[in-house]
C-alpha cells in the first residue's frame, strides 16, 4: 500500500510538471513562497532587538511594537481577504514592503529621522501581513484540483522552511557586512515579486482552476496551444493509416493492370517531344 501511495504521488507530480499550464500555476505558487520568506519579514521578527539598536533608545520597546502591530493587521487582513482580490492585495502588500524597504534606508542612511524607520518597519509589517502573509497559503488550495492540493501544498511548504532558514541564517551577515543597505536585497526581491505579480500571477477569487489553467495559457503562450487527447489522436491516427494502406493498395492494382494515371501522356514511338 506504501509503494502504491508513493507511485500515485510521483505520478500527480509528474502530472503537474509535464502538464505546461498547471506547471505555471506551481512555479506561481512557489514563487510567492520564496517571495514571502526572501522579502526578509522573519529577519524583522527574529533579530529586530538588534537592529533597533541604536536606532531608538529602548530596542525592546521598538520589538513589541512590532508585535502588537503584527496582530492587528492580521485582524485587518481577515477583513480584506473576501473583499479584495488576492493579486489586489499582493500588489499592495509587495509594493507597500518595497517603499518601507526604501524608507528603512534612508532612515538608516541618516537622511531621515530615526523614528521613521520604525515607522517603516512597523509599515513593512502590515502591508506583509494583508498580502505576502496568507495569500502564498490560501492561493494554493484555489488553484488546483483536490487532487493537486496536497502535492502542491507540500512542495510550498518545504520551499518556504528552506527560504527561512537562509534568511535566519543569512542576514546577521547582512546586517555586519551590509550595515545600512541590509534592506536592499530584500527591496529588490519585492520588486520582482510586484512585477511577477502585476504581469503573470492570476487572479484565484471567484475562479475555478479549469478557468485559472485557460487564464495562464492565453497569459504565456505567443502561439495557439491545444491540448491533445491521446485516445483520439490514437483513433485519428490508425484512420489515416488505413485509408493510406487502401490507397496504396488501389495505386498498385491500377498500375498492374495499366490504368494508373501517372499524371503525363507517354510519348508515342515515331513522335517528336515538343521543347
Amino acid at each position: 500500500a506504501q509503494h502504491q501511495d508513493e507511485g500515485s504521488e510521483a505520478s500527480i507530480v509528474k502530472e503537474l510538471l509535464s502538464h505546461r499550464k498547471r506547471r505555471m500555476l506551481l512555479i506561481s505558487s512557489l514563487v510567492l513562497q520564496m517571495g514571502q520568506q526572501l522579502s526578509g519579514i522573519n529577519a524583522v521578527f527574529y533579530y529586530s532587538t538588534s537592529f533597533f539598536d541604536g536606532v531608538i533608545s529602548s530596542p525592546l520597546v521598538g520589538t513589541t511594537i512590532i508585535g502588537a502591530v503584527n496582530v492587528a493587521a492580521t485582524y485587518v487582513a481577515l477583513l480584506l481577504m473576501d473583499s479584495c482580490g488576492r493579486k489586489s492585495l499582493i500588489l499592495w502588500s509587495s509594493g507597500g514592503m518595497f517603499l518601507s524597504c526604501i524608507v528603512v534606508v534612508l532612515s538608516l542612511l541618516g537622511f531621515l529621522n530615526n523614528i521613521l524607520a520604525l515607522v517603516a518597519v512597523n509599515a513593512y509589517v502590515c502591508f506583509f501581513e494583508i498580502g505576502l502573509g496568507p495569500i502564498p497559503w490560501l492561493i494554493v488550495a484555489e488553484m488546483f484540483e483536490g487532487k493537486y492540493v496536497a502535492i502542491a501544498m507540500s512542495l510550498c511548504c518545504q520551499l518556504n522552511w528552506i527560504c527561512n532558514f537562509i534568511i535566519g541564517m543569512v542576514f546577521p551577515y547582512m546586517h555586519l557586512y551590509l550595515g545600512p543597505y541590509s534592506f536592499v536585497p530584500f527591496a529588490i526581491i519585492l520588486a520582482f515579486v510586484f512585477f511577477y505579480a502585476l504581469f503573470i500571477l492570476p487572479e484565484t477569487q471567484g475562479k475555478t482552476p479549469d478557468e485559472l489553467v485557460a487564464e495562464m495559457a492565453r497569459r504565456n503562450s505567443q502561439s495557439m496551444v491545444y491540448e491533445v487527447n491521446e485516445e483520439e489522436a490514437g483513433a485519428i491516427d490508425l484512420e489515416w493509416r488505413k485509408a493510406m494502406e487502401q490507397l496504396m493498395q488501389e495505386e498498385q492494382t491500377q498500375m498492374k493492370q495499366g490504368t494508373y494515371d501517372y499524371g503525363f501522356k507517354p510519348i508515342e514511338q515515331g513522335e517528336q517531344p515538343a521543347f
